[in-house]
């Protein structure tokens, strides 16, 4: 069966118009004006992963189940817009790692996908379809 930009269009509802997808956080600091991935770890998820969690001192991985059990849970009830807007970055994080481009064993969560939604408008916008049908 031949999957085209059409079938990802109709049957998974992705944009397929629009910039490109591409998720990479080497040289990170070079090109967000010195904000490390550190930062921005904890504006959009409120946590960071120590060294020890990653799968190793380069690559920004972590087991799906250190995501899930550290970084995702319920939303207070009294949660303020900053906590609401974290929720909804670790939400689409677990649908982009866990749905769109899962690891082989679908049991990391890539941190390279995270720049892209320090901008949600922007990040609405983008072509995910022809990234998911590569």
């Amino acid at each position: 069966m031949i999957t085209t930009l059409q079938d990802v269009a109709y049957q998974v509802g992705l944009r397929i118009d629009g910039d490109p997808v591409s998720g990479c956080i080497g040289r990170w600091e070079k090109h967000h004006d010195g904000r490390s991935i550190e930062d921005l770890c904890q504006q959009l998820l409120g946590v960071v992963p120590s060294p020890e969690d990653r799968q190793s001192q380069t690559k920004w991985t972590v087991k799906f189940t250190w995501f899930h059990n550290t970084v995702c849970g319920e939303l207070e009830q009294d949660a303020t817009e900053e906590r609401l807007l974290q929720y909804m970055s670790r939400y689409i994080m677990q649908v982009i790692d866990g749905i769109l481009f899962p690891d082989a064993s679908n049991s990391r969560v890539q941190f390279r996908w995270l720049p892209l939604l320090e901008d949600l408008d922007r990040c609405g916008r983008l072509s995910w379809g022809l990234a998911v049908l590569a």
